[in-house]
């Protein structure tokens, strides 16, 4: 591949946001989930909404590192699409591992304590 020829945008914003999207929906999906935990004592519901947004989480930084091993040969000066690129594979890459490591970090007390509570 040609170092001047940009790369499509869409992976590299996949990259990006799927951390946070991934994030937000199971801090939502999980607080609309409590009374039905609660009432029915399912709580492995919880744990697997946590488990489907950390893999989702994982998935942007997979594609992320996929991205960037095919533009790993940008420049950190800047200028060019393809520069560009190599950026934002990078940033897609410490987003997705960022929110990765967030959605551990919120589901860790539901194994500790009671949504019930």
């Amino acid at each position: 591949m040609e170092a001047t020829s940009p790369r499509s945008a869409l992976p590299q914003f996949y990259a990006l946001l799927i951390g946070p999207v991934a994030w937000a929906t199971d801090l939502g999906l999980s607080y609309m989930s409590v009374y039905h935990a609660c009432s029915t004592g399912h709580f492995y519901l919880l744990h697997v909404i946590s488990l489907v947004a950390l893999i989702l989480a994982l998935t942007g930084a997979f594609v992320g590192w996929q991205e960037f091993l095919a533009v790993r040969e940008g420049s950190d000066d800047g200028g060019t699409p393809f520069d560009r690129s190599h950026f934002m594979a990078l940033l897609g890459i410490a987003s997705s591992i960022g929110f990765a490591v967030v959605i551990i970090a919120t589901a860790v007390p539901r194994f500790i304590l009671s949504p019930c509570d």
